[in-house]
């Protein structure tokens, strides 16, 4: 997961941004109660979104109470006060999903990136650990996307669609994990899966000219070379299609609350940051 996944606050309304803060400042809390205070350090917006979608389809609604924030005991913050097994379940895949990019950057990161992993490796161990023991059916579906993405990663022919499948597979039987029905799983399944691609392709995209410097795997610098320019309709197009998969499935979903906190990232805030890291466009 690579942090594209958050909302635009300037096309949200008051109340709702403050909803989803609170969700946010739940999970980190959540995140400092499972796995020690530093474990607080890697929460991320992708796996915030998925909390929120996950506390979308919870019979219970949460409700929300203030308390102090542990970083700065100065601030008040909004909290849940339910959805606790919500919140524990997208802590575990914020663990188990930095626990392997901390194995990844080991196999294939730069001299001092492997040296700071290895530092930080035994206490991610533990943290993964517990995660993985609570919720194995997490650590198949992100270990299965590492081992996967490895072995793509070693072919010099690789596709983008095939670069991106590990990823959009993982997504895939995570967000279907909430499902009630299997007529739900097979639109969980889609949505998640399509979602997993655009999050993909998308780090691909911001990451083209850094890897093209660098010599790292990329699979548009696999198709492109350095003629980018000549292609970005191409990406852009390829990106549409995930996008507009994604909010076909989303369509289907029958949420119970938060839908509009939903809605403002699948329609305004990724299709922004997409012309964002295609054409420099910040508006």
């Amino acid at each position: 997961m690579f942090g594209f996944v958050n909302v635009d606050s300037s096309e949200m309304l008051g109340k709702d941004f403050d909803t989803y803060k609170a969700i946010y400042c739940s999970l980190c809390k959540q995140l400092g109660k499972e796995y020690t205070f530093l474990a607080r350090f890697i929460l991320n917006y992708d796996c915030t979104f998925y909390a929120v979608v996950a506390l979308s389809l919870s019979q219970d609604c949460p409700g929300f109470c203030k308390g102090r924030c542990k970083f700065n005991p100065l601030k008040r913050c909004n909290y849940l006060k339910k959805g606790e097994k919500e919140l524990s379940t997208a802590a575990a895949l914020s663990i188990i999903t930095s626990y392997y990019k901390i194995i990844d950057n080991i196999a294939d990161g730069n001299f001092f990136e492997k040296i700071i992993c290895h530092i930080l490796k035994p206490l991610f161990s533990h943290w993964h650990k517990k995660a993985m023991k609570k919720y194995p059916h997490i650590e198949k579906a992100v270990s299965e996307m590492s081992r996967s993405q490895f072995e793509v990663e070693k072919d010099s022919s690789c596709s983008v669609d095939k670069a991106a499948e590990p990823t959009a597979k993982m997504l895939s039987s995570v967000m279907s994990d909430l499902a009630f029905d299997d007529i739900q799983k097979r639109i969980y399944e889609t949505f998640g899966y399509f979602l997993g691609k655009w999050i993909y392709l998308i780090d691909a995209a911001n990451d083209y000219d850094d890897d093209l410097k660098k010599g790292d795997f990329n699979p548009y610098v696999i198709s492109y070379g350095n003629d980018k320019s000549s292609h970005i309709h191409d990406i852009n197009e390829s990106l549409n299609h995930c996008l507009s998969q994604t909010l076909s499935a989303y369509n289907l979903i029958k949420t119970k609350r938060f839908g509009r906190i939903i809605e403002n990232v699948l329609i305004h805030s990724l299709p922004k940051k997409q012309r964002n890291v295609l054409y420099n466009d910040e508006e």
